[in-house]
């Protein structure tokens, strides 16, 4: 049955302001509003955590009669304190959803149109395990392929698993790169990268880092930044934020510096050159841990003397050279500062260049010698996994632990790009392509390719909760379950400083038909005859309790515990004393659902500089073997005539001549990181709450810049470029730069339920195919469009 949500409430006595809000449609059990209108009203609650994004944040669900009727943070976990976002309050409306898939479908017509008949999950299987079973005996493997959104849960290492005993490399992982991810591998060569400690800072210094509108935890970073800013005045901490446009994160700095997109990387170097100036280094780190500082004329000192001085870093950034050089020198005068790169700054042609210009800064500052500042990455008892990796030089994917140096890439930089990559390669077709919990159809740039793929792939099966726009590609829908149905485990947060898993576990049964990925796997496994697992469990939840056997066997840790200070864990820990007593798994399983999950925050040593590979500087030398080594990325993009190889890699220059041309310049928000947040009523609600703009897109757009095109805040316009046009509603505001066209990213899809469908524009469909020719990433950062004002 359909009510709304106003209706839902009442039927809880919940009524006036408490009720509030708009009346959308949710579509509830017929027997659960029996139980509503009839039921004893009792109320009980169950702990899990939440999937809406790969934060790990802790939840409690109340339930009336065992119907879930919100969602809250659970005060014990230790990513969220007991604080949520709007992600994590619409959960519910993800769960009630009213067009989710209720059964599996079939395809009626032609790939590219969204036409479907219901057939039964025996025959969907069936159909599935036939296909798989024919790879294997013609051992064809290699055939198989898997699209899988990477929410940091455990499930992601499952289903490469599955890929794997398939014998198939073709698994590909979608998440976006962590911070400082791009410039941490060139410069040290090691996967995961390392991690930091803001609390340990004094002078924080973020280019393009939105730490509170993105990943790796948006929640916990705000808590964080909250305690920092209130103890700014007594620790004399400095936040200076570098970006084109003001995000969250640049209006909670002490100063934004507004700079053109693409030129971070110059701006970071251009600091380098003060700091080598003033000889202000860290003399002792360089001598012991750092290679190709010192060498003649290619080193790092040369090529930055040579290059960045601060009037010709002025040039091409827009920062005035005296800002260039007074926060250098707060900087590298800081006793612990902390320069970290990622958001923005990783979605442009200068990505890597970018981020290791940054981690050269500290290299170069001390902030490597800071005692707390960087930790390695936080371990699990079980050990790494193997990474999913691209060869730059032949386009080969595959799973290893360790990635070789010069060649290997993580496979998450380039999925976006994956046709241009498989059609450079020396793939074979594939003839079976699994795809869960990702829309490619929505997120790429260059979206032609990717349906011109998938039309040639007999057989794409998708799990899906809502149709989306990567659907009508598909040949059979899976109806899959949320997060709020199904076992998981979230994995430890890059950059907190504790290890976690957060437990997810059922708050209701499977609604509407659905199945959860994780069993339909372990399913299709047994019916293919591949050994998935030794322990051979019954269901994905089997397979989590086996995980967390390792765990419980380690003796390290504990589930999450009310209020006990870390202080006194640790004596606790030094008596070989425990939180809480369980000498049976049993016990801890029991405590692990009723808490929501397992933390340890002993679990984080300091870096240990003497064990890792030494830093790499980059010299024009390393950046011209990088080019040569990597010749997938430079697909149909030459130099330009006259252009060194460093005026190549800082990307075009970033002026707009005539007064109507700008730089596309989309951006991400809170409710919307991903795209997947048009689909929920509340979120497209608030999502424009700040610019007064609901249920759409929008373009921000320099005063300066709207004067000379006689444009007022609230007109039309239409912005064009090579790809198509878009009409947009103009916010004339301070904090973007004047040369960009700053669009938020999440609405125009063509599915994804009544809420998003066909409502609003998707700036990324007017973006040219242009990506970082060092790491593969697509560019966000590249494309220039015209504005046309829309007389009404």
């Amino acid at each position: 049955m359909k009510i709304t949500r106003r209706n839902f409430l009442q039927m809880l006595g919940i009524t006036g302001v408490a009720a509030g809000g708009i009346s959308q449609v949710w579509a509830i059990p017929d027997k659960w509003i029996e139980t509503l209108q009839y039921g004893p009203r009792i109320e009980t609650w169950k702990t899990s955590t939440c999937g809406q994004c790969p934060a790990g944040c802790g939840i409690r669900v109340r339930l009336i009669d065992g119907i879930p009727v919100r969602v809250f943070g659970n005060p014990i976990a230790p990513v969220n304190g007991g604080f949520i976002c709007p992600m994590g309050e619409a959960g519910l409306e993800l769960l009630y959803h009213p067009d989710r898939i209720r059964q599996p479908m079939r395809r009626k017509g032609k790939k590219g149109e969204s036409s479907w008949e219901p057939i039964s999950w025996e025959e969907a299987l069936g159909r599935i395990s036939r296909g798989l079973q024919g790879l294997s005996k013609k051992r064809q493997g290699d055939r198989f392929g898997f699209l899988f959104g990477d929410r940091n849960t455990l499930l992601t290492d499952f289903a490469g698993d599955f890929a794997a005993r398939m014998g198939s490399a073709n698994f590909f992982p979608f998440r976006s790169p962590g911070i400082n991810e791009l410039g941490l591998w060139q410069a040290f060569g090691e996967f995961p990268p390392l991690a930091f400690d803001l609390q340990a800072t004094d002078y924080l210094l973020t280019f393009g880092t939105n730490l509170l509108e993105g990943p790796p935890s948006p929640v916990y970073f705000n808590r964080l930044y909250g305690k920092l800013k209130d103890g700014r005045p007594r620790a004399g901490l400095k936040m200076v934020h570098v970006d084109a446009r003001m995000s969250q994160a640049g209006k909670n700095a002490t100063e934004w510096i507004q700079i053109r997109p693409g030129s971070m990387g110059v701006l970071a170097l251009g600091m380098a050159y003060v700091i080598l100036r003033d000889r202000n280094i860290d003399e002792e780190f360089i001598a012991r841990h750092a290679r190709e500082f010192r060498g003649g004329k290619e080193d790092f000192p040369g090529m930055v003397s040579g290059h960045y001085p601060p009037d010709e870093v002025s040039s091409i950034t827009g920062v005035p050279p005296e800002t260039v050089l007074r926060v250098a020198r707060e900087f590298s005068s800081a006793k612990a500062p902390l320069a970290l790169s990622g958001g923005v700054a990783d979605r442009s042609e200068t990505a890597l260049f970018t981020q290791w210009a940054v981690a050269s800064l500290n290299a170069l500052s001390g902030s490597f010698s800071a005692g707390k500042l960087w930790r390695e990455p936080v371990p699990l008892p079980w050990g790494p996994s193997p990474v999913p990796s691209i060869n730059a030089r032949t386009g080969v994917f595959s799973r290893k632990p360790l990635l070789a140096t010069d060649t290997d890439l993580p496979a998450h930089w380039v999925s976006e790009d994956l046709p241009h990559l498989l059609s450079a390669g020396n793939h074979p077709d594939l003839e079976l392509l699994m795809v869960a919990q990702v829309d490619p159809m929505y997120l790429p740039a260059d979206r032609k390719p990717w349906q011109e793929w998938m039309s040639r792939i007999p057989q794409v099966v998708q799990f899906a909760t809502l149709l989306d726009d990567t659907s009508p590609y598909a040949d059979l829908v899976l109806p899959a379950t949320t997060y709020l149905e199904q076992w998981d485990a979230s994995l430890p947060v890059p950059n907190l400083p504790f290890s976690q898993l957060g437990l997810q576990q059922p708050v209701v049964p499977p609604m509407s038909g659905a199945r959860s990925v994780g069993d339909v796997l372990l399913r299709l496994a047994t019916e293919t005859g591949i050994a998935l697992l030794p322990e051979k469990p019954k269901s994905y939840a089997g397979y989590l309790e086996s995980r967390m056997k390792t765990i419980f066997a380690s003796g390290k840790g504990t589930p999450y515990f009310e209020a006990v200070s870390l202080g006194f864990l640790g004596e606790l820990r030094k008596r070989g004393w425990q939180v809480y007593s369980y000498p049976a798994f049993a016990d801890f399983w029991r405590l692990l659902q009723e808490k929501g999950g397992w933390w340890d925050p002993g679990e984080y040593p300091e870096a240990d500089w003497k064990k890792r590979r030494k830093f790499a500087f980059p010299t024009v030398a390393r950046f011209d073997a990088l080019l040569k080594e990597r010749p997938l990325f430079r697909q149909g993009q030459e130099p330009r005539k006259g252009d060194t190889l460093l005026r190549t890699l800082e990307a075009p220059a970033r002026t707009t001549e005539s007064p109507d041309t700008f730089l596309l310049a989309p951006f991400t928000t809170l409710m919307n990181m991903t795209g997947e947040g048009t689909s929920l009523p509340l979120l497209q609600e608030i999502s424009g709450m700040i610019p007064r703009v609901y249920w759409d897109a929008w373009a921000e757009m320099h005063p300066g810049r709207a004067e000379k095109l006689s444009l007022k805040d609230g007109d039309l316009i239409r912005v064009v470029s090579g790809k198509g046009s878009v009409t947009l509603g103009v916010k004339i505001v301070p904090t973007v730069s004047p040369g960009i066209l700053a669009v938020p990213y999440g609405q125009g899809h063509r599915e994804s339920g009544r809420y998003a469908k066909n409502i609003g524009s998707n700036p990324v469909g007017l973006i040219d195919r242009l990506v970082d020719p060092l790491s593969g990433r697509a560019s966000w950062q590249s494309t220039r469009v015209r504005v046309e004002k829309v007389n009404k």
